[in-house]
């Protein structure tokens, strides 16, 4: 979603180099309603939900919005159109273009940016994510119905209700939410659970579930144990998630060594960690780590694990290791 975004953003570029080119060609400001009326296209492609195709979706907030919209449009035009004729004028930077280049430019923008950015998909996956974040806040305020409140945990089924590619910075903001609430750490062990018994599912939640355990910002004020663990092991064997989790756990890691050590005393363990013996800190235990560096890996992601397990190895006080156990 995130790589989305960013070709979005690069798509939208040449509906803005249009009329600043235009500017520099030395074109007359006769031009300007055409590149305010592309950017009003734009908006109606790309913001279909705004622009009703019924005529009685046009109600007075609804006309006065895009009456502002296209208001700003035309102010943003003048002010790069203005901006290239000063630069041509003052600097000397004239670029002699035919007209129809920056106006084709500009245009392009267009399909470019609908290729980029599914609208209605956005538009939708927005809706899912307010909803969620809506339970979470009426379940914070105790203002959840009484039969919601007999059901799962809602702010849980929230979450695992969301699309496979939900935004994964909008949905860390709603699990942000749902870790603060009372019931956090319960919550999150079911979280781990469901997220390993679906491993091929909700990529997007997990993605942000590594932003949110790895956010060295919020990690200051963390009162849950295990949760950097709880990442690592949503990430499971995707290389992203793996190479995202590594990348980000270093440096948070280097700034606040106690954060690997969060788990309750080792002997509580001992069944588990037979079974799986990195349980023991709230980051991975090297040998765990170790068990992700497969040769069919990207080099950039073994390299990423290999700096986490050798920092992990480093912080880890000798007789506090795994090998040191009874």
């Amino acid at each position: 979603m995130e790589r989305k975004a960013r070709l979005l953003m690069a798509a939208t570029l040449p509906l803005y180099l249009g009329p600043l080119l235009a500017g520099l060609s030395g074109m007359s400001w006769a031009g300007l309603p055409v590149f305010a009326a592309l950017f009003a296209l734009w908006f109606v492609v790309m913001r279909p939900h705004e622009w009703p195709r019924q005529l009685s979706g046009w109600t007075g907030p609804v006309l006065l919005r895009a009456a502002a919209q296209i208001a700003i449009n035309m102010v943003i035009v003048v002010i790069l159109f203005g901006i290239g004729r000063g630069l041509a004028g003052v600097a000397g930077l004239s670029v002699p273009l035919p007209p129809f280049i920056p106006v084709a430019l500009a245009f392009l923008s267009i399909p470019l940016s609908r290729l980029a950015w599914d609208p209605v998909k956005g538009q939708q996956m927005e809706a899912v994510l307010d909803d969620a974040l809506a339970q979470i806040e009426g379940f914070n305020r105790g203002t959840l119905d009484a039969k919601a409140s007999d059901a799962a945990d809602p702010m849980l089924a929230a979450l695992l209700d969301l699309p496979d590619d939900a935004d994964p910075v909008l949905t860390a903001e709603a699990l942000d939410s749902a870790l603060r609430a009372p019931g956090a750490a319960l919550r999150l062990s079911q979280l781990e659970d469901e997220l390993d018994y679906a491993r091929d599912k909700h990529l997007g939640l997990r993605e942000a579930l590594i932003l949110w355990a790895t956010d060295a910002d919020r990690s200051v004020e963390d009162k849950l144990h295990g949760v950097q663990l709880t990442a690592f092991y949503a990430a499971g064997s995707n290389p992203h998630l793996l190479h995202l989790f590594a990348r980000r756990a270093v440096p948070l890691l280097q700034a606040q060594p106690g954060l690997w050590y969060s788990y309750p005393d080792p002997s509580t363990l001992v069944p588990l960690l037979q079974a799986q013996p990195g349980l023991w800190y709230s980051y991975p235990d090297p040998s765990t780590l170790g068990l992700a560096l497969q040769d069919d890996q990207p080099a950039a992601l073994q390299d990423s694990l290999r700096a986490l397990s050798d920092l992990m190895d480093r912080l880890t006080p000798p007789d506090e290791r795994l090998s040191g156990m009874p």
